[in-house]
C-alpha cells in the first residue's frame, strides 16, 4: 500500500550490499548473494542479472541502467559517482538511506490514512447490510439475498464502472509525460491532498539532491535527477530549468529562486548552504524540516477525513433506523 513495501525492499538491499561491501566482499559476490536471499519479484530478478553481469567483467553502474524499470536515475547517478571514486561502500550506504526515508514517509502515509478508508467503504456497505437484514426480519431470507444482490449490481454500477473509468483514464495518461504533468498539477491544487502531495515531493527533492550531490555528482545533474526523484512532472520541469542555470554557470540559489514550488524558507536555507560550502548537509536539514511538515500535513489530512466518515457513516445509520422503525410499525 502506497508504495511501502517496495521502498522497504530497495532500503534493505542496498544497506546489505553496503556491509558486504564494507566487509571485503566483491560487488558481484555480494548481488548474487543478496539476491538469492531474497523472495521472487522483479528487483530479486534484476538484481541477479545484475550480479551475473558484474561478475563478468560489466560496470556496476552500467549494469544497473540497464533496468530502468527497477533502478532510477538517481541511484544509478550515486552509483556511477561512487564506483568511479572509489567510494561505492558510502554510495551504496546513500542510497539506502534515501530508501529508508522514503519508507517513513510512505509507512506514516498508509497508517494515517488506514482508519479514514475503512471508514469511507464502512459508509458503502453499512446500508447494504443494514438492508439485507431488515428484509430478511421483515420478510425472508431467500429474499433477502435477491436483494443483496441487486444493490451489490447496483454499486457495480454506480460506483466500480466510474472507478475503472477513471483508472483506466489515469493510466492512461501516465504513460506520456505531457499527460503527468497534467494530473500532477490537478494533484498539487487539490484540498488537504494537494498540500500533502507537495510537502512529500519537496522532501524527496532535498532527500534526494543531498544524497547526489554528497556522492560527488555534479550540481546541475543533481538538480536535474533529484527532480526526477521528487516524483512529480511539474516540479521535475522547474527543477530541470534551474539545473540549466547551474550549468551555465548560475548559482543554485539563484536557480530555485525563480521557481514557484520553493518555500522561501528552503531558499535561505540552502543559500546559507551554498556560502558555507555545505550545500549537502544544508539539503539534509531542509529535507528533515519538510519531512516534518509532510508528516505534520498528512496528520491533519487525516484528522479532517476521520469526522467527516464518521458524520456520513452516522448520518447513514440514522436513517436506516428510522426507515426500518417506519416499515415495521406500518404492518
Amino acid at each position: 500500500m502506497f508504495g511501502t513495501a517496495q521502498a522497504r525492499e530497495r532500503a534493505e538491499l542496498f544497506g546489505e550490499l553496503a556491509a558486504m561491501v564494507g566487509a571485503g566482499v566483491s560487488i558481484g559476490e555480494s548481488l548474487t548473494a543478496v539476491a538469492e536471499d531474497r523472495t521472487p519479484s522483479r528487483l530479486q530478478a534484476a538484481v541477479m542479472r545484475v550480479g551475473h553481469e558484474v561478475s563478468a567483467g560489466e560496470s556496476f553502474a552500467a549494469s544497473l541502467e540497464r533496468h530502468p524499470e527497477v533502478f532510477s536515475p538517481p541511484t544509478v547517478a550515486m552509483v556511477q559517482v561512487g564506483e568511479r571514486g572509489g567510494r561505492l561502500q558510502h554510495a551504496l550506504r546513500s542510497v539506502a538511506e534515501y530508501f529508508e526515508r522514503d519508507f517513513e514517509l510512505r509507512s506514516l502515509l498508509a497508517r494515517e490514512l488506514t482508519y479514514p478508508i475503512i471508514l469511507f467503504a464502512a459508509i458503502l456497505f453499512i446500508p447494504l447490510i443494514g438492508n439485507v437484514i431488515r428484509i430478511w426480519i421483515a420478510e425472508s431470507l431467500p429474499a433477502a439475498l435477491i436483494a443483496g444482490a441487486g444493490q451489490l449490481v447496483i454499486y457495480v454500477l454506480t460506483f466500480g464502472v466510474p472507478g475503472l473509468l477513471l483508472y483506466m483514464l489515469i493510466s492512461s495518461a501516465r504513460q506520456s509525460a505531457e499527460g503527468r504533468l497534467q494530473l500532477d498539477r490537478i494533484t498539487l491544487r487539490l484540498p488537504l491532498v494537494g498540500r500533502v502531495v507537495r510537502r512529500l515531493a519537496l522532501a524527496r527533492f532535498c532527500r534526494a539532491l543531498a544524497s547526489l550531490y554528497s556522492a560527488g555528482v555534479l550540481m546541475g545533474t543533481s538538480l536535474r535527477l533529484a527532480g526526477e526523484a521528487a516524483g512529480n512532472e511539474v516540479m521535475g520541469r522547474e527543477l530541470g530549468g534551474a539545473a540549466r542555470v547551474v550549468e551555465a554557470g548560475g548559482s543554485l540559489s539563484d536557480a530555485l529562486e525563480a521557481s514557484s514550488l520553493i518555500p522561501s524558507t528552503v531558499l535561505r536555507m540552502l543559500k546559507t548552504g551554498e556560502h558555507a560550502g555545505e550545500v549537502d548537509a544544508m539539503a539534509q536539514n531542509v529535507a528533515d524540516h519538510l519531512e516534518l511538515e509532510a508528516q505534520t500535513a498528512i496528520k491533519q489530512m487525516a484528522v479532517s477525513l476521520t469526522p467527516l466518515a464518521v458524520v456520513i457513516a452516522g448520518i447513514i445509520v440514522a436513517v436506516m433506523v428510522l426507515s426500518f422503525y417506519a416499515n415495521l410499525y406500518s404492518f
